[in-house]
């Protein structure tokens, strides 16, 4: 039978993102040269779409088209494009949605930015408890989860360390042994059931739903530890509040250890669509602080 693997850390990355089309511009240009043709500026020689349509060059910068969505739907509501809108940046825009004191948030547009990433190392009653918190309808709460199957796949064995028994080596050692034990009983449990079937059946194994039956009864053998993966696409609001109450040192400390990893992934893939990291929002706040005092 195969040994427990102990996972310390859990396993984040992006897998995909809002991309907007580039004929997608030609299209709106199009339809706001019919029908608002005062909010764009005359089209200049060798000028791109892009440039029509944005006020700024940030979109040749590094910005993410998360980020550009995010101010060209905002932009859509008041017809504000090209010389129209002034030439403040994607980052100030974004800043001015968020609601500075004194002026009322316009954060629904924040929904347009959709962010896909795949989770791995995190156990199983840490992502029940992310299910619990965070999804449900798109524009309320907060995502959409498509996680492993305990019905269809084997599990692999890596169950993940608690970071205060990672604090203690006799508590990490222990816990080993522990997940040895359980996973030793899982295995055992489906040698078992798959033998018995064979003999039923002629020798056949399990398939379809006898197969399914055996491993969802397997699955409760193993502890909450036991390690999950999933897929999961959300958005800057949910994250906003997902860093906001899960990074907090009163929550669960695998829960803060995950929302910790993927807040510094956020941060500093898509900063303008965050209060914590966004330049102008910041430099703002800053100067209504010094303003205060």
């Amino acid at each position: 039978m195969s040994e427990a693997k102990i996972v310390t850390e859990p396993t984040i990355f992006v897998l995909a993102e809002m991309a907007i089309h580039p004929q997608g511009y030609a299209d709106m240009i199009g339809w706001l040269e019919e029908f608002a043709p005062q909010c764009l500026a005359p089209v200049e020689e060798g000028q791109s779409d892009r440039e029509r349509i944005f006020p700024h060059t940030e979109w040749t910068e590094g910005r993410t088209d998360n980020e550009l969505l995010v101010e060209l739907s905002g932009r859509k509501c008041y017809n504000s494009f090209g010389q129209k809108a002034g030439r403040r940046s994607n980052a100030a825009y974004i800043a001015n949605l968020f609601g500075l004191p004194g002026k009322i948030p316009h954060s629904s547009v924040l929904y347009h930015a959709k962010m896909t990433f795949f989770f791995a190392g995190i156990s199983r009653r840490v992502s029940h408890e992310l299910i619990r918190h965070y999804v449900g309808a798109d524009r309320t709460e907060e995502g959409s989860p498509s996680q492993e199957s305990t019905r269809y796949t084997h599990h692999s064995g890596h169950f993940t360390l608690h970071p205060r028994m990672a604090a203690d080596p006799r508590q990490a050692a222990q816990f080993a042994v522990d997940m040895n034990d359980a996973y030793a009983r899982y295995q055992g449990y489906l040698t078992r059931e798959f033998e018995a079937y064979a003999a039923e059946h002629g020798g056949k194994q399990p398939r379809r739903m006898a197969r399914k039956r055996i491993y969802e009864a397997a699955a409760q053998l193993l502890p909450g530890a036991a390690c999950t993966s999933f897929i999961w696409t959300t958005n800057p609001m949910a994250l906003d509040k997902l860093f906001a109450e899960r990074c907090d040192y009163a929550a669960d400390l695998e829960i803060q250890q995950f929302a910790s990893q993927l807040r510094e992934l956020c941060y500093a893939r898509w900063p303008n669509l965050f209060r914590a990291t966004n330049p102008a929002y910041q430099a703002k706040m800053a100067e209504l602080a010094g303003g205060a005092s």
